[in-house]
């Protein structure tokens, strides 16, 4: 499936850089916008929406998968449809799967990946899976009005962090009403999916390929325990191509809540790993 995009690059060179943005779930590409902005000078940006979000929505009565070789696979499609490759790949959140997955099935795209605030395992790679589905299946598809929609979040939702990211991908429809740019039950599909997933063997194996991987988590994320990182960091100490970094300040929502930052990282990953 070739997914919906959002691109930016200025005026250069033909042979500049590419990178992928993933969004995590319930976003999509467009929150890329204010990075893409800082970093199109240099780099050809492609910021897809994932299935079942944005403008890549997929009709539920044609029975989709949701799997992380589904997000995978789209991710592909649509590099292969713009010749958009060898790149290097972020992902944010559920991008964390998506990411991996792209490149465990075609190792040669992928030139590097930053892999942003989610845990290797589990529901929701270790943070908040089981109550995050209850929620979902709670969320209306639409508010009266945006005040209507925070003091649900307030009350309802199990993490602030999440809370805050919904609200900001949000939309205000002309009557005033507020939705959300993604499919409820794709999002739960999603969610049940990655049950019992683990991404461990992909991140080993792009590893022993010598594809250099930036692990990155926010020291304030609610949805990847700083006990689960440090576990996952000394379980690839073996492997001098997988790096891992804690950065302060921020939470999960790390590449907005410390946009500046978080555009230096990738510039130093990028320029350290050619």
């Amino acid at each position: 499936m070739e997914l919906f995009f959002q691109r930016w690059n200025l005026p250069g060179p033909l042979d500049r850089e590419k990178l992928v943005l993933l969004h995590g779930m319930g976003g999509t590409g467009a929150l890329w916008r204010p990075i893409g902005a800082s970093l199109e000078d240099t780099l050809d940006i492609l910021a897809p929406d994932q299935r079942g979000h944005g403008k890549s929505r997929i009709p539920q009565q044609t029975s989709p998968q949701y799997t992380p070789l589904d997000y995978g696979q789209d991710v592909l499609d649509t590099l292969n449809a713009l010749k958009f490759y060898p790149t290097w790949i972020v992902g944010h959140s559920m991008g964390v799967r998506t990411a991996m997955a792209a490149a465990h099935l075609k190792p040669e795209w992928v030139k590097g990946l930053i892999l942003v605030d989610l845990g290797f395992t589990g529901l929701a790679g270790g943070g908040f899976g089981e109550g995050l589905a209850q929620f979902l299946n709670q969320l209306p598809d639409r508010f009266s009005s945006r005040e209507e929609a925070k003091n649900f979040m307030k009350t309802y939702c199990p993490d602030a962090s999440i809370a805050q990211y919904l609200m900001a991908v949000s939309i205000s429809t002309p009557e005033g009403h507020q939705t959300f740019p993604f499919d409820h039950t794709a999002l739960i599909q999603t969610i049940h999916a990655a049950r019992d997933f683990s991404i461990r063997p992909w991140v080993r194996e792009l590893g022993n390929l010598k594809k250099p991987i930036l692990v990155l988590r926010g020291e304030r994320s609610g949805a990847w325990s700083h006990e689960e990182y440090l576990q996952e960091k000394e379980a690839f100490l073996d492997l001098v191509s997988v790096q891992f970094r804690e950065i302060s300040n921020a939470g999960h929502g790390l590449p907005f809540e410390q946009r500046p930052t978080f555009v230096s990282l990738i510039r130093e990953f990028m320029s350290l790993t050619r």
